[in-house]
């Protein structure tokens, strides 16, 4: 499929995940934890040049956490110190209900959310022989429970995460870790439980979704474009690890697609050294984005965009 002329020549919105919910604190001293230093993380992004922050809560001790206070209060943060949109997880981490997944939501009345379109075996550490190591019990027994990791979305479970974010007036950024879940997605529009158009980002490098090749990359967009055709807004990508980060972020740039780094994803800035922030990873991605000439877009440029998708259907979920 030729990408339309407008995907040649428009801003590139580029996404920093601060912290996540599945990174563990011992692998970098980086992994921003508590609030404060959430917010510190996502501001320096910002001022790197990120569009928007991705949002995740962790306790001081870095464990993740559901706590609205801690959402509130990083948003609020986030708010004050810079302009950046804020994206903020329905993910949370292994473990977590689905009225925990949705509290952050509530409390930090974010600009965009990310919508995870299905159930999946989800592995962060599934090689003992390649397992951090780690200062924390908490961290230990997220090890030991390698081998058993499944992340949970059901229908009724999307269902209810699109009817919440349709009731606050929150854009869903839809998260496809596989070519099943655009099928999903399009079965969600269709029922009206999704109010086109929609935002995409292809998720890649996850063990249980779509690997980590460029040409896995290559496909899902080809088939995002084809499943939701009109009804498809804006694509973007985020992949998993060094140096695939970076190289999916080139070619997504490349392709007039929105991108994402961060140490949610990725710690290392190069194979040998750890990143010192989110801020470095950054940085990286605005220097791809000027060697393939693509502009990064403003926070005001990505409003605009999201106006066009904003619920505007009572009663959230429909189907």
């Amino acid at each position: 499929m030729t990408a339309p002329r407008a995907d040649r020549y428009r801003a590139s919105a580029l996404t920093a995940a601060v912290t996540g919910g599945d990174v563990l604190p011992s692998q970098s001293a980086a992994i921003p934890c508590g609030p404060e230093a959430i917010v510190a993380e996502a501001r320096a992004a910002a001022a790197a040049g990120a569009t928007a922050v991705h949002l995740h809560a962790r306790d001081a001790d870095g464990r993740p956490s559901a706590d609205p206070a801690l959402y509130a209060e990083i948003a609020a943060g986030v708010g004050e110190g810079c302009d950046a949109v804020v994206n903020v997880t329905t993910g949370g981490a292994p473990g977590m209900t689905i009225e925990e997944r949705l509290a952050g939501i509530a409390a930090a009345r974010p600009e965009l959310a990310t919508l995870n379109l299905g159930t999946m075996n989800y592995e962060s550490f599934p090689d003992r022989g390649r397992w951090p190591r780690v200062d924390a019990n908490w961290e230990r027994e997220v090890l030991e429970r390698s081998g058993s990791g499944v992340f949970v979305n059901d229908l009724d479970t999307l269902r209810q995460i699109a009817g919440a974010l349709n009731d606050l007036g929150v854009v869903p950024e839809l998260e496809a870790y596989d070519l099943g879940h655009l099928a999903m997605a399009r079965f969600l529009v269709d029922e009206g439980t999704l109010i086109p158009p929609v935002r995409v980002q292809l998720v890649l490098g996850v063990l249980g979704g779509a690997g980590n090749a460029i040409e896995d990359l290559f496909l899902l967009r080809q088939r995002a474009r084809e499943v939701l055709g009109p009804d498809l807004a804006d694509l973007g990508v985020a992949a998993v690890g060094y140096p695939m980060q970076f190289r999916h972020a080139a070619v997504a740039l490349s392709l007039g697609m929105d991108c994402r780094v961060g140490l949610e994803d990725n710690v290392r800035a190069a194979r040998e050294r750890l990143a010192a922030g989110n801020a470095e990873l950054v940085e990286v991605a605005v220097g791809l984005a000027a060697a393939v000439g693509r502009p990064i877009a403003t926070p005001a440029e990505l409003r605009e965009r999201l106006r066009a998708a904003v619920p505007t259907a009572p009663g959230g979920s429909r189907g």
